[in-house]
């Protein structure tokens, strides 16, 4: 993995760019929509912790879920968080330097998409995870694509990681159609604390993608 700071980058449609506080407060109105952040944000442990609920039982996921939007629905409260993020990415720290802002080339921002490192591999910077999310206004318009596609060329061919390894709701089509179309490799699935909108547990797809599968994808040569 090289030493390289994130950057810039421009697409056809998109500007997809280091993010700075300016535009949080309009990513936030986006990633607070519960059909937004369903799965994009697993319901943290410390509201587990916190309420002593149990991951096991289905009506303690439902409160955990309804204390968590409760919280992500207060800007003020928020608002330090983003700032801490901004932080961290302007210090190059390892769990955020890798986060981009989405915007259209009129200026407006429309999501956001993350190169993180994988939980299961903290001590292994080369094996990240992704994620990402667009306002409902674009979403099914390419944009997702556009942005992964461009982000995804810039780690592996740039920064140098070997793999990626992550996962998607069973029921968010959308995305784990869209890694697919990547080049991600379906290798299990898993339990989450992920919610439909019945309130049922919905189980994730893993999916991985190594540099050189990636690469061959995407008809690179190196």
């Amino acid at each position: 993995m090289e030493n390289i700071k994130i950057k810039d980058i421009e697409t056809d449609r998109l500007l997809i760019k280091v993010p700075t506080m300016s535009e949080q407060k309009s990513l936030w109105n986006i990633i607070k929509l519960e059909e937004v952040n369903r799965y994009y944000f697993p319901t943290p442990n410390r509201i587990f912790d916190k309420y002593n609920l149990s991951k096991e039982n289905i009506s303690d996921l439902i409160q955990a879920r309804m204390i968590f939007q409760k919280q992500l629905n207060d800007w003020e409260r928020q608002k330090p968080f983003y700032k801490e993020k901004i932080r961290s990415i302007k210090n190059g720290d390892n769990g955020q330097k890798f986060t981009w802002s989405i915007f259209l080339k009129s200026g407006e921002v429309i999501g956001q998409m993350t190169v993180q490192p994988n939980e299961k591999y903290l001590d292994n910077p080369v094996i990240r995870d992704v994620g990402w999310f667009i306002s409902p206004k674009y979403q099914g318009q390419g944009y997702a694509y556009e942005t992964a596609k461009a982000i995804l060329d810039f780690m592996f061919l740039e920064v140098k990681i070997e793999k990626i390894i992550t996962s998607a709701a069973v029921i968010n089509t959308s995305s784990w159609k869209l890694m697919e179309r990547l080049g991600f490799e379906r290798i299990g699935e898993k339990k989450s604390t992920y919610l439909d909108e019945n309130n049922q547990i919905v189980n994730c797809f893993c999916y991985e993608v190594s540099c050189d599968k990636y690469l061959k994808k995407r008809n690179y040569s190196g």
